[in-house]
């Protein structure tokens, strides 16, 4: 890629990520999300249903990335979108061969690129990984509280397929709230 990209110009351009040469600007990148909205898990004796809820005042979360950049990551590979200057984007991935799934570790655009086909690039380049691989399907976990993760996986076609409420550490960032699973076949 030529030079550092504006804003209003062409997509940042996606490629492996390569550490430790990226890990500065991996630690850089604002992985924070913002939302007034949750989906709240609703459970009866033999079923959950995800309900839509608003929530005031909106729930600011990041994930930090400094303990998941070392040799003892649990994702194989990934990508990022850079923009000349700094990233844009980071996705990373595992193969896991026993069942054909490739799972989503990471999938994070900075704020100022989102809404601008960051996302479903660095989505294509894990599916392409993916396929190569032999996955049938990609798989991801996310929050309920990540209503804009949520809406973005659905609208690239990726369905709920299961929960977990006893997930994340009661003691910790995550404390209430409940894993979603999603998936999209590879076909």
């Amino acid at each position: 890629m030529a030079g550092p990209l504006s804003r209003a110009g062409a997509l940042p351009a996606i490629r492996p990520v390569a550490l430790p040469r990226d890990r500065i600007g991996l630690l850089a990148l604002d992985t924070s999300f913002v939302t007034d909205r949750i989906y709240a898990v609703q459970a009866t004796a033999a079923s959950f249903t995800l309900v839509e809820q608003a929530v005031a005042p909106p729930i600011r979360k990041a994930f930090p990335l400094e303990d998941e950049l070392g040799d003892d990551r649990l994702w194989q590979q990934g990508f990022v979108a850079e923009t000349g200057d700094a990233l844009a984007g980071f996705v990373a991935l595992r193969y896991e061969a026993w069942n054909r799934r490739a799972a989503i570790w990471h999938l994070y655009v900075a704020p100022a690129w989102r809404g601008r086909g960051i996302g479903a690039a660095l989505l294509a380049a894990a599916e392409d990984f993916a396929r190569t691989a032999g996955a049938r399907m990609l798989w991801l976990e996310t929050s309920n509280v990540n209503y804009p993760a949520i809406q973005f996986y659905q609208r690239m076609g990726f369905v709920w397929c299961g929960l977990d409420q006893s997930l994340y550490d009661p003691g910790g960032d995550a404390a209430g709230e409940t894993a979603l699973y999603f998936s999209r076949p590879l076909g």
